[in-house]
């Protein structure tokens, strides 16, 4: 929030120099200042307290310089008292040398997983990473670490395709992200990691508990429109959706297969000069929403309150579940690489 003051007095200073070397009428100025001021404040202001940043879609989050609505800081490889998980004995692989350490990034929910592995694996990248910490290069290239990086999934594939990072921790990618590696001339390789189940939530209070994955793509169709359709109240359901090239929302498109996504629902909000922006917005906890995410996003790292998991076909998103593959609705996550990419590590 320092970066109200710090505008209003760049204003100022700005008005004072033209002040001292303009010709005009004194009021006119003064009016035009007036003027200038009210709509840069009212503006950020505006952004600032309104649900709009709170659910904006993609970026614009309030940690990890933007990238992540949660606080990743306990799971940073450096971080004392940390949760990340970690070998009951040594790693019988290790990767000594800082140069020859693959450079990684991820999913926001997969953060601790990838970090968890460079703690094991990677020799004193605790260190490493506490030392980039401390540099101006941590704030200037803005990827939250220097091996062990993080700028989720829309930006991370992007990364990936450019060479940048060599590890890509998350689902699969989105159209759009498969499209930009074409046009870049390059391959993605898939390495599972682990499973992961695709959930459904509502309100705690929704009499709802259960859809069936025929219910659940004729609502994000737009067929299904009324709670009392599948057993609820007789409200409008409020179908949320994730930005387009969230892993979430690449997951929800391969869900639905053939069936097209309705227009997902919308915010505004003012940009400064840019005028109202309009963006896809996100679940919001509202008593007739229903959103979707992954299982550990919202129960391990704890994102949304007061929300209530639906089971899918009958079947609930348990851990044993998952594993035995009973839940309708489970994908691999994946290590994705380069195939062009010829590094040993």
């Amino acid at each position: 929030m320092i970066f109200g003051p710090i505008l209003l007095l760049f204003i100022q200073l700005v008005s004072l120099y033209v002040f001292s070397q303009a010709q005009i009428p004194i009021k006119k100025y003064i009016v035009k200042i007036l003027c200038l001021v009210l709509l840069c404040t009212t503006s950020f202001y505006v952004y600032q307290t309104s649900p709009a940043r709170k659910y904006s879609g993609g970026h614009g989050f309030d940690y990890m310089n933007g990238y992540s609505s949660t606080d990743l800081s306990p799971f940073y490889p450096y971080t004392e008292d940390s949760q990340l998980v970690e070998l009951q004995e040594p790693s019988t692989f290790t990767i000594e040398n800082e140069k020859d350490m693959p450079i990684l990034d991820g999913a926001e929910a997969c953060y601790p997983v990838y970090s968890a592995i460079a703690k094991a694996v990677y020799k004193d990248i605790d260190q490493i990473e506490k030392a980039y910490s401390e540099t101006e290069d941590f704030n200037y290239y803005n990827t939250n670490g220097k091996i062990v990086t993080f700028t989720n999934t829309s930006v991370g594939y992007t990364r990936l395709i450019n060479g940048e990072v060599d590890m890509f921790f998350g689902a699969k990618p989105s159209k759009s992200q498969l499209d930009e590696a074409r046009e870049a001339g390059v391959e993605f390789e898939y390495t599972p990691i682990g499973r992961e189940a695709f959930i459904f939530f509502v309100n705690e209070d929704n009499p709802v508990s259960h859809l069936s994955t025929q219910q659940i793509k004729d609502i994000y169709h737009g067929d299904i429109t009324n709670w009392q359709e599948v057993g609820g109240q007789n409200k409008d359901i409020l179908a949320f959706q994730r930005p387009e090239r969230s892993g979430s929302q690449a997951m929800m498109t391969y869900f639905m297969g053939d069936i097209p996504l309705k227009e997902p629902l919308q915010y505004e909000y003012i940009s400064g000069m840019s005028g109202i922006i309009s963006d896809t917005a996100q679940y919001n906890g509202e008593k007739d929403a229903i959103g979707y995410t992954f299982r550990y996003f919202l129960e391990g790292l704890h994102q949304e309150e007061d929300v209530k998991i639906l089971s899918v076909d009958g079947v609930e998103p348990t851990t044993e579940n998952i594993k035995n593959q009973t839940y309708p609705i489970s994908t691999y996550l994946y290590c994705v690489t380069l195939k062009s990419n010829q590094k040993e590590n």
